[in-house]
């Protein structure tokens, strides 16, 4: 019995010990004589976590159908051997009933692992897939539409709105280029219902909605229509860090735009490069709560040849979600062709134009229709592009000079955490926030108020030993302080504290890790105030 024990335990262990083996993910390849993959048919193998490899070669199109990952194990798609060139078809990669899947093309620093060209659309999404990643693709000389995200609506009413909702599509990291139409066409443009004809009879339906969407780090390039143009994404949908150029060139009435928000979209936008488009920088036609952001907009329309007016910023005649206003803040905007920032829901509510920079419009610099309502403070509007001092605009350097009438002159907005700049840094810096898009980082800056004594706090030590900060100090009044650690060359190191409060002694020990030897500066944030300490810190 104890020899028949011990076997027992022996297969036991050897099974346990087999079981991670059985469930490694596997990888298939898939050469130019295989244009459709077919989870129900020949990639019927194909599991959740596989990886799907599409051989470097030249086809003209590719088909994803029916396949199926999850959410933590999707399935990857991925060029190898090189690059896939996809051109000469109606589309280059289609999705149809496809779920959590990965397109992610790979290829050496500044080109792309597919390379899609003379096609009706690029890359489609549709067919009821949902929870589709698309990076690393370059897409050129689309007769339509570079990206689509989008089911339309049919008789079968399997892709109308409370049958079907598309969930996170995450676009980024592509290159589009030369497109008739508009760059992006991520969700149905009728918000609000159309109709169709169906079983003799003419039926209302609604798009479905678009529920988590990042569109990001793309670059836009020549195209016809909007660069991007996002509608029915009601929710979690950030459009970011995206470099718009030469949108609208076909000058068609009512598809001009760097950015289209458009119907039933709630979408923050912020950190995008707008530049040298024919319409305007950004058009808001969405339902409100959101935020358009630390934003470069240059020459929006400037160079449109008809007679219309275009703008910086657009908020159309839309009634928003109850309740809900628009946010236009820390936005940089230079020489539009009309209006800077052009304002016309007269339904929204408790909407903010605060703390941009306008410059040299022809226009207004905020427009409002009449009854309309838009709280408004610290924006910067000067006549010319000079008065604000950017560093170098001839070079698309639109950062600010430490004597910029804009440094230390914003303020912060109320309900929404402002951290970073358009190119990441932190904000603000050192001690308040400058107005528009840029947060001057200048190491002059760093000595402003250096030594000052902050009202009703007193700081008795700071200093670094061993990978710790170390601070002590008192607090008179139950406010909040908050201290953060910073290179002088103004590289946020660490935040120290947040939200400690009096009265009374407080000690303060931050394990930071092994730092250079070099001055750091640690700036303390309280009662309305800054102050800075310099500390020297290095470990030998």
């Amino acid at each position: 019995m104890k020899r028949i024990h011990f076997i027992l335990i022996f297969l036991t262990v050897i099974i346990q010990a087999l079981q991670p083996l059985q469930s490694l993910a596997t990888q298939f390849i898939f050469g130019p004589d295989k244009p459709v993959i077919d989870g129900r048919g020949n990639a019927s193998a194909v599991k959740p976590g596989d990886t799907i490899y599409i051989s470097a070669s030249t086809r003209p199109y590719i088909l994803l159908r029916s396949l199926h990952g999850t959410s933590t194990k999707p399935i990857l798609v991925q060029n190898l051997g090189g690059i896939v060139i996809l051109t000469n078809s109606n589309y280059g990669i289609k999705f149809d009933t496809c779920s959590w899947i990965r397109c992610i093309g790979t290829a050496d620093p500044g080109s792309y692992g597919f390379v899609i060209s003379v096609v009706n659309a690029g890359v489609a999404i549709q067919g009821l897939s949902t929870c589709i990643e698309i990076s690393g693709i370059e897409i050129s000389a689309a007769s339509w539409t570079g990206i689509v995200a989008k089911t339309d609506p049919d008789c079968s009413f399997k892709s109308i709105r409370g049958n079907f909702t598309m969930r996170n599509i995450s676009i980024h990291d592509n290159y589009l280029h030369n497109i008739a139409d508009e760059g992006m066409y991520i969700g149905h443009s009728y918000f609000s219902g159309y109709t169709i004809h169906c079983n003799g009879k003419d039926t209302l339906v609604y798009p479905h909605l678009i529920r988590g969407l990042t569109i990001y780090n793309n670059r836009v390039e020549n195209t016809g229509w909007d660069g991007i143009q996002v509608s029915c994404a009601d929710s979690a949908c950030f459009v970011n860090n995206n470099f718009i150029h030469l949108d609208s060139q076909s000058e068609a009435s009512g598809q001009m735009s760097g950015f289209l928000l458009g119907g039933g979209s709630s979408c923050n936008c912020f950190s995008n490069f707008i530049k040298d488009g024919k319409g305007d920088g950004i058009d808001e036609l969405g339902q409100g709560g959101n935020y358009i952001y630390n934003n470069l907009i240059v020459n929006p329309g400037k160079n449109f040849s008809g007679s219309g007016q275009k703008h910086g910023i657009y908020v159309g005649t839309q009634t928003p979600a109850a309740g809900r206003g628009y946010n236009i803040v820390f936005n940089t905007i230079v020489s539009p062709r009309t209006n800077g920032i052009d304002f016309r829901s007269a339904s929204a509510v408790n909407s903010v134009a605060s703390d941009n920079i306008i410059a040299n419009v022809a226009g207004s610099y905020i427009k409002l229709a009449a009854g309309t309502t838009l709280a408004q403070q610290d924006n910067l509007q000067v006549a010319s592009a000079s008065d604000v001092k950017f560093i170098n605009p001839s070079s698309d350097n639109y950062d600010l000079q430490p004597s910029s009438p804009a440094v230390n002159k914003g303020s912060a907005v109320t309900g929404f955490p402002l951290n970073t700049d358009i190119i990441g840094r932190f904000r603000p810096w050192p001690w308040k926030y400058d107005i528009g898009a840029f947060e001057c980082h200048d190491s002059s800056l760093l000595f402003i108020n250096e030594n000052a004594s902050m009202p009703k706090m007193e700081i008795i030590r700071c200093y670094f030993v061993s990978g710790v900060m170390k601070i002590s100090l008192r607090l008179e009044e139950r406010e909040s302080l908050s201290a953060d650690l910073y290179s002088m060359q103004g590289k946020h190191i660490s935040t120290l504290c947040n939200s400690v409060s009096g009265p009374g002694p407080v000690e303060v020990e931050k394990f930071v890790g092994r730092l250079e030897d070099a001055c750091y500066i640690c700036i303390f944030r309280f009662a309305g105030r800054t102050v800075n300490r310099k500390i020297y810190a290095g470990m030998h």
